[in-house]
């Protein structure tokens, strides 16, 4: 049995911690056996931290991890460490946890949790500061094929990037069924970069009284005051603000619905679970290709299985669910394409497979 150290996030319910908790209690090996390491800097939220507290509280994290990491290192004479990052001020983090790796003959996996990777890379003294990071890791992990694309024109990484998705467990043989597509939802925190606002507004201008719009999450109060004050009439008619669900009460939801609508321009978007979860229930998906939507909503044939639209764009979405009203036979054969896309490449036996494989690849 080969050890391998895993710093990651544990606690919260953010993207890396979830990913984390997940991958823990789902992925089983005869080969490697996973040593967890939380590196969660605080029980806070530090979202609503300002920048130099951020600053302080990171090199301080870095103070206490190094030496929890060297002892797990030697305590479990591990071979590999796997640790996962959001890039911007843990990179500083990233940078002295490879150097330690690389003192002790350890080989190590950077993990990127996040999808502006390209433009980072092009920032000009923090991009030269990431690719040094990153050239100090045997393996870059990325979610899409996007950033990964833009790793390998620099010589120093090129042979480093492998595109690892996201995972879900799929239902083999799913019986994708006729829909009306009149039942829309938005799942996700209510924030505005993931373009609420435009949807709302989107689905005013249909102006249909025949369909509905249902509004999964939470978010700061003046976000939930300004989709009221646009759906202005139709708020509990046509447009429902149903507040946050638990994971397994939004999937039950997510049963109930015909088209899911994330049309997110948000910066930091990476890999949306909402739209695996959507793929794997037979739901058709309207999106933007921000971040590893692109690759998400591409079908096995290279063709779309899902309706894109531009960001920002309020005509694009009203377009893109009025075709799908019109054209019911063209939006379920969409939807089988996604299904067919998550169960080859997003299931996660397949990505675990993946893991295994560049595992071993180094250990």
């Amino acid at each position: 049995m080969k050890n391998i150290i895993l710093l990651s996030l544990f606690q919260g319910n953010g993207g890396i911690a979830s990913w984390s908790k997940k991958f823990i209690k789902t992925f089983t090996s005869n080969e490697y056996k996973i040593i967890p390491i939380d590196r969660t800097v605080t029980k806070h939220k530090q979202e609503d931290w300002n920048v130099i507290k951020r600053a302080v509280a990171g090199l301080s994290q870095v103070r206490e991890i190094l030496p929890t990491v060297k002892a797990a290192i030697k305590d479990n004479d591990a071979k590999l460490l796997h640790t996962t990052t959001s890039g911007s001020l843990g990179t500083w983090r990233d940078y002295c946890v490879a150097r330690l790796c690389r003192k002790h003959g350890v080989k190590c996996v950077m993990h990127c949790r996040y999808g502006c990777i390209t433009e980072d890379l092009h920032r000009p003294v923090y991009g030269r500061f990431l690719r040094k990071t990153m050239a100090l890791y045997d393996q870059v992990w990325v979610l899409d094929n996007r950033s990964a694309r833009t790793m390998r024109q620099y010589r120093e990484l090129a042979g480093r990037v492998h595109v690892t998705p996201n995972s879900i467990a799929v239902t083999p043989g799913l019986e994708i069924k006729p829909k009306a597509y009149k039942h829309v939802a938005f799942i996700a925190n209510l924030v505005p970069s993931k373009g609420l606002f435009e949807l709302v507004e989107a689905f005013v201008k249909l102006d249909r009284d025949d369909m509905r719009l249902s509004i999964v999450g939470t978010g700061p109060e003046e976000v939930i005051d300004k989709v009221k004050q646009i759906a202005d009439e139709k708020t509990g008619k046509t447009i429902f603000m149903l507040g946050r669900l638990p994971n397994d009460k939004a999937v039950e939801f997510m049963k109930t619905i015909d088209i899911l609508a994330l049309p997110t321009y948000m910066q930091h978007e990476a890999f949306p679970i909402s739209i695996l979860e959507a793929m794997s229930l037979g739901k058709l998906v309207i999106s933007t290709h921000r971040a590893a939507i692109g690759d998400m909503l591409t079908g096995m044939d290279g063709k779309p299985c899902g309706v894109f639209v531009s960001e920002r764009s309020v005509g694009d979405i009203v377009d893109a669910l009025g075709w799908c009203v019109s054209h019911p036979h063209e939006a379920d054969a969409l939807c089988r394409k996604a299904y067919e896309k998550v169960y080859s490449c997003y299931r996660m036996e397949v990505v675990y497979d993946l893991y295994r494989k560049h595992y071993g690849e180094l250990i």
